[in-house]
């Protein structure tokens, strides 16, 4: 899961943090935080995700960034989230809560929906997503094609 960086950062606009290093490594940690914010997203709707993401926080997840880049065919399951987004205007940040929450209930609680409606929203995406999105599999699977929509929406600078 993507964490929020540090809570020093309030900002509406998208930001990659790089690592604390001594001066000497300024630019490792400039790098570091360009590839963090290719993970970064508007938080809007049609672009879920956290603004601002920290390097530290990505771990393993900071290697999609270099398989993921212009010119790289787009992941199928990536296709199959563009697609499951235009059957309704909720339907991303609903699949992104359902990725980075801890259970339905705090899902419904991050969306601030109720609980049954988010059941019913998830019954909805069920016929869109080919896979299954009440594992833990299908949570990681549908987390990983989040996160590549937004590298592809990000491509490096």
């Amino acid at each position: 899961m993507i964490h929020p960086a540090p809570a020093l950062f309030h900002t509406t606009e998208r930001a990659g943090v790089g690592p604390a290093v001594p001066l000497a490594d300024l630019t490792r940690s400039w790098q570091a935080a360009r590839v963090a914010l290719r993970f970064t997203a508007d938080g809007t709707a049609h672009d879920p995700g956290p603004r601002v993401v920290g390097h530290d926080d990505l771990g393993t997840l900071a290697l999609l960034a270099a398989q993921i880049h212009p010119g790289a065919p787009r992941p199928p399951d990536v296709d199959v989230l563009e697609e499951a987004a235009r059957t309704s205007p909720w339907m991303l940040a609903t699949l992104d809560a359902i990725a980075t929450s801890a259970s339905l209930r705090t899902a419904a609680t991050a969306l601030t929906i109720h609980h049954s409606t988010l059941q019913s929203r998830l019954a909805q995406a069920a016929r869109v997503i080919p896979w299954p999105l009440s594992t833990p599999d299908g949570r990681l699977r549908l987390h990983l094609a989040l996160t590549a929509r937004r590298l592809h929406r990000n491509p490096p600078t």
